[in-house]
């Protein structure tokens, strides 16, 4: 396209997001695993980019930039055209809250348009919400690679980014999480467990209890057993154990870990006891994230009284069969 000598052209590489109304017609960016980025709170996706020859001069001022009211002819400016050797795009995005397990407090999240590894403007937080929907308006070298130019997302140190120029998923340091997220886990056959025993005090105590539900999920906070993202190739797998109150005279030393396909046992990562209870919390795994089958096993043992006279119960371990699928 050729272009007047006394156009006015835009500072190279200026970014922003627009709340204008552009004319422009988006190539539609095709919806699927490889054009998403994900993270708690966020499902981001491209859904449209289009080239543009010109910026209406409203559009570039909204981005930031200083365009004079009239060219050296002194007529008045009314279109912006790119810098030398650059070109305009404009791309729309959208981001959901995936809803991962489980429902609660999510780290802030912020989105970025980086133009050869230069942040050049701030998209979104989740910090503001969840919902975000918008489109961004940058000037780009024209020949540029999809990986020169991204919307880069930060969650907890950990970097994702979507093509401008494309919408696909360029890089992400947790790519291992596509290969877990939206499967669900089910259980199969899950022993219930329930006996009893003279506590401390000389009367009949009860002990009981049974696997009763578990989630997969690539991030958990502390709060909930986890510590942020999970390890690379791994998936936090969270076992709910529904376990009775025992008097706080006696010790509940049931213990719960993982049998993998592959003949491997797995401990969990946190400690789900209370005074009262073996299982008050949620038992967190770290598991390969390619896992398909696991056996929970629980061991149940009591201690009923302390030092040398104290006397321990202990039964057959009770186990739960789980399926991790799609």
């Amino acid at each position: 396209m050729s272009v007047d000598e006394n156009a006015f052209r835009a500072e190279p590489d200026i970014a922003g997001v627009t709340s204008m109304s552009l004319d422009a017609r988006f190539d539609k960016v095709e919806d699927s695993d490889r054009t998403r980025v994900l993270a708690p709170g966020v499902d981001l996706r491209i859904t449209g980019v289009a080239r543009l020859d010109t910026l209406d001069v409203d559009v570039y001022a909204d981005l930031g930039g200083n365009a004079p009211s009239v060219n050296d002819e002194g007529e008045p400016i009314e279109e912006v055209y790119p810098a030398e050797g650059q070109a305009f795009f404009a791309v729309e995005y959208s981001s959901d809250d995936p809803q991962w397990e489980p429902r609660g407090d999510i780290p802030d999240s912020v989105a970025s348009v980086v133009i050869n590894g230069n942040d050049v403007a701030e998209v979104f937080s989740t910090a503001d919400g969840t919902m975000q929907r918008g489109t961004i308006v940058a000037s780009l070298p024209a020949d540029s690679a999809p990986d020169a130019a991204v919307l880069e997302v930060e969650t907890a140190g950990k970097f994702q980014s979507l093509s401008l120029l494309n919408g696909k998923r360029v890089n992400s340091d947790v790519e291992h999480i596509y290969d877990v997220v939206d499967r669900r886990v089910e259980i199969g056959k899950a022993e219930e467990f329930e006996e009893t025993f003279t506590g401390w005090a000389g009367g009949t105590e009860r002990i009981a209890g049974s696997v009763v539900d578990a989630f997969a999920t690539p991030w958990l906070d502390r709060g909930n057993g986890g510590d942020g993202w999970a390890g690379p190739g791994k998936t936090y797998l969270s076992v709910e154990v529904d376990w009775v109150d025992i008097s706080g005279a006696d010790d509940d030393e049931s213990t719960v870990h993982l049998e993998l396909d592959n003949g491997k046992t797995v401990q969990p990562d946190n400690d789900p006891s209370s005074l009262v209870n073996a299982f008050d919390d949620n038992a967190v795994f770290q598991i390969p994230a390619t896992t398909q089958h696991v056996t929970v096993v629980v061991t149940p043992r009591v201690k009923v009284g302390a030092g040398s006279g104290a006397k321990v119960h202990k039964w057959d371990p009770v186990k739960a069969e789980l399926t991790i699928a799609k």
